[in-house]
Order: structure tokens, then C-alpha cells, then sequence
């Protein structure tokens, strides 16, 4: 299956007349919640469904959970975007996905038991509906931004008074360190796809006398939390200190579009799920920067045993036990000298993945599912 294109990107930069339809939504006034004695239907509102984004697969994962536990699951468009193709993204994203697309056109008669936000815009358009609001944070999306209005809406989102679900624990710290907050926040398990990207054994005893590395790399050029410019100025320069020792490193990026211009290594493009899996098991390393929130990248190539190097400056210490992978400083003397020393302790090498697996096996999407269904199921039950 191929995916359908679109113009739409994931993080919005235009003015504000992307938001002419919504004008009467974007305002201060208090959220407005109604509690029944019980939850049916469950209402995902997102910015469109576009392939190969992360944060609309987790949606599709979870949504797709909840139907199978016999909620009423819908996900909901804001902006322009045909039904079929936002069926054929969301089966592209996350096959045999459960629940019914909603396209621009329904939403101001779609009823729902509860709606929930998936970005700041979203948050916005759904707390004064009927029903229970609840706020799926992902990132913390002020960040998306250069300071002034768009950062400072974003923030604004947190502090509307919806009931916010942290997916993990960065989210939630920044939101109560930078925001008033007048509503519950919560968090749950950031889960990894153990099913799909399975281990494959490797023979770490051949990693000292490697003349080259294959190294997976992931970033987004239109995604500065991914530190696009900053993992390219650094490869590049490790690329030459290793070289001084006789090492060649085959970069190998993924992510962006494949028709945009790397300053050295191979741009792979967007891959799907199988291409991802073989990519991994093909390298040596894999290296997936995240400034903000978490990516699933990091996991999922720790699922399938490619050991995985991080930077101090970044987000992962919030999510992956030192004893499962390698820190370093993000700087190429910092990078090189790390992969020099690594790859000569292979007993290192297996411990360490092998710590990675059976934590990875902790934090399931059925852990997910579980801390999300027991918010649900504590939503306090009384009607306004």
C-alpha cells in the first residue's frame, strides 16, 4: 500500500486565516466538562491524518486498542481532507487500524461522550463541547514555535482546564514547571512495538575488528527537535576523526523527504515498518536525537538489538535506563571516541542490548492501554 500524498505538514506554520472556520473556538473561556455514568464513544480530533508521522500512529494505536475494548473509537479532521484519504493514511500508518475517519465537514455534528485533543489547535476547537475533554499530550508544543504568539498559544492550550494525559513523564514536567495548571494532568506509558520490530541476534565478537560501520541515523529536516542541522554538523565531522583511524562510517539518514540534500551520508526518505525493520537489522548503530519529547525510533531499533547512542543534551535519560544504551556529549570528538571504545567491549555491546530488550518488554502498548483505561474508568461520575 502507498500512502496518499497531502499538502498538510504536522506542525502548521501558516497565519491565522488557517484558522477562518474556527474563529469563534479560539478564545479564554474556561473548559466546560459533563460527566455521565458511562463512556461509549471516544473522539480523536487531529489536523488531517498524514503518513509517516508518529504522533498519528500512536493515535491510531490507541484508538485502535480502545475499539478493541468496545469503545466507539473516531478520529476527527479539523481541516480539509477527504474520508478515503485519511483511511488509506491511517491503515498506511498503523495496518488493520480500527475506527471510523471523520472528515472537516462533521465536526460541528459529531457528538462524542469524550473528545480528545491531539495538538494545541485542537484543544481550542473542543473544550466547550458537550461532553467529557480530554487532552492527548504528545510534546510540548511550544516549543514548536519561535517565541511569540503561536509558542504562546500553545502554552496557553495547557492551562485550558481539559484533562491532560502526558504520553511519559517529559511531557507532563514541562507542563507543570511552565504552566498554571487548573485541570488534571496524568501521564502513561510510552510503549514500543516489541511484536513488530522482533530481536534478531548478532555476532558482537566481529564489532572490533569492523573497518566500517553502518550506521542508522533518524532526524526530519522540517523538525528541529530532531536536530536536523546539529546531527549533521557533527556526523560529518565524526565521519573525518574516524577516518584519521581507518574507519569508514556509512551514514544511512531516514525521515525526510527523500528528494532533500544531506551534507554527507544517504537519505533513505520515509521508510515503512519493513523497511525500517531491515534497515535496522542491517546496521551496526542507530542514533535518533530527541530535544522535546521522546521519539518511538529509539525503541523500536532497540526492539529489533541495534545498539542505540544518545546525546546528554536531549530527552532520552527521561526514558531509557543508562544500562540499556550509550550517552555521550553532542560533538563529534565526544561521538568518535565513544564508537572507537564500544565497539572494542562486545561483552559490553551484548549486555547492554540485551538489558535494553527486557526493559522494552515493561513498557508494551498493553501497559499503555491500561494506565489510559483506568483514567478513563476513574473520570469522576456525576453530571454538572
Amino acid at each position: 500500500m502507498e500512502p496518499v500524498n497531502t499538502d498538510m505538514e504536522d506542525i502548521k506554520q501558516g497565519n491565522i486565516h488557517d484558522y477562518d472556520n474556527y474563529l469563534t473556538y479560539f478564545n479564554n473561556k474556561p473548559v466546560t466538562q459533563n460527566y455521565q455514568s458511562n463512556y461509549h464513544s471516544v473522539t480523536f480530533v487531529s489536523t488531517g491524518i498524514i503518513p509517516y508521522d508518529g504522533g498519528i500512529t500512536t493515535m491510531l494505536h490507541l484508538g485502535t486498542l480502545l475499539s478493541k475494548k468496545g469503545y466507539d473509537v473516531y478520529y476527527q479532521s479539523c481541516v480539509p481532507q477527504k474520508v478515503e484519504n485519511m483511511r488509506t493514511n491511517a491503515e498506511f500508518n498503523f495496518p488493520g487500524y480500527q475506527g471510523t475517519c471523520l472528515a472537516e465537514e462533521s465536526f460541528s455534528e459529531h457528538d462524542s461522550d469524550i473528545w480528545i485533543a491531539t495538538l494545541w489547535e485542537t484543544a481550542y476547537l473542543i473544550k466547550n463541547l458537550p461532553g467529557y475533554k480530554m487532552y492527548f499530550v504528545q510534546d510540548y508544543e511550544p516549543y514548536f514555535y519561535p517565541y511569540g504568539d503561536r509558542s504562546q498559544l500553545a502554552k496557553r492550550s495547557y492551562e485550558l482546564g481539559l484533562h491532560m494525559v502526558s504520553l511519559g513523564p517529559w511531557c507532563a514536567e514541562m507542563v507543570r514547571k511552565q504552566c498554571n495548571l487548573n485541570s488534571p494532568l496524568d501521564q502513561i506509558n510510552f510503549p514500543v512495538d516489541v511484536e513488530h520490530y522482533q530481536r534478531q541476534t548478532r555476532d558482537f565478537t566481529k564489532y572490533p575488528n569492523k573497518k566500517e560501520l553502518n550506521l542508522a541515523v533518524y532526524t526530519k529536516f522540517n523538525s528541529p527537535r530532531r536536530a536536523p542541522i546539529n546531527l549533521q554538523l557533527v556526523l560529518y565531522n565524526t565521519e573525518k576523526l574516524l577516518a584519521q583511524k581507518k574507519v569508514k562510517l556509512n551514514i544511512n539518514y531516514f525521515g525526510t523527504n527523500q528528494n532533500e540534500d544531506f551534507i554527507n551520508g544517504k537519505n533513505l526518505g520515509k521508510l515503512s515498518k519493513n523497511q525500517l525493520r531491515e534497515l535496522y537489522y542491517n546496521s551496526d548503530f542507530g542514533i535518533a536525537p530527541s530535544m522535546t519529547n521522546f521519539s518511538l525510533v529509539p525503541f523500536e531499533m532497540m526492539s529489533c538489538g541495534l545498539p542505540f547512542i544518545d546525546f546528554e543534551e536531549g530527552t532520552g535519560q527521561d526514558f531509557i535506563p543508562d544500562d540499556c544504551c550509550w550517552y555521550t556529549r553532542f560533538n563529534e570528538y565526544n561521538l568518535a571516541e565513544l564508537f572507537e571504545k564500544i565497539c572494542c567491549e562486545p561483552h559490553k555491546l551484548e549486555r547492554k542490548t540485551n538489558h535494553a530488550k527486557n526493559y522494552l518488554n515493561q513498557i508494551t502498548w498493553k501497559k499503555t492501554l491500561t494506565d489510559f483505561l483506568q483514567l478513563i474508568t476513574h473520570i469522576e461520575r456525576k453530571r454538572d
